[in-house]
């Protein structure tokens, strides 16, 4: 059961980092700021924590699959992590090309408002796996 325990503390790495990004970016891009290494760190550890997320919840699934496998939401959770570490490692990629051509900039505004919008959904699916299908069961 230990393992189940990894994956709740980066998922919120998973979520605050692509956030602070996200407000770092537009504050940078209202104020017409050129984009720092501040911001290329923390786009790199937006998708580090992403993937550090999934691989952990890759692992902290497996003693309790049975028990997931009934829950509907689980299916939906477990393919949007897959979809979010891929399209962040894409969205770091993203900024990499930008440090040598600026038109990028809207199109990386735009993936990583969604990117922001979809670790929100992911949230709200992975907290109803654990509140609503095992905690609150279970307490009864």
């Amino acid at each position: 059961m230990e393992t189940i325990a990894i994956h709740p503390p980066f998922t919120h790495f998973a979520i605050a980092f692509p956030l602070m990004l996200l407000i770092i970016h537009l504050f940078y891009t209202i104020n017409k700021k050129e984009l720092d290494s501040l911001h290329l760190v923390l786009t790199f550890l937006s998708a580090l924590a992403v993937v550090v997320a999934t691989i952990t919840g890759i692992i902290a699934h497996e003693p309790i699959e049975t028990k997931l496998e009934e829950i509907k939401a689980f299916g939906y959770h477990q393919k949007l992590g897959l979809l979010l570490a891929l399209y962040f490692v894409i969205l770091a990629i993203v900024r990499i090309i930008m440090t040598k051509t600026k038109a990028l900039n809207l199109v990386f505004t735009i993936l990583l408002i969604i990117g922001v919008v979809l670790l929100f959904i992911q949230g709200k699916l992975g907290g109803s796996i654990v509140y609503e299908n095992m905690i609150t069961p279970w307490l009864k």
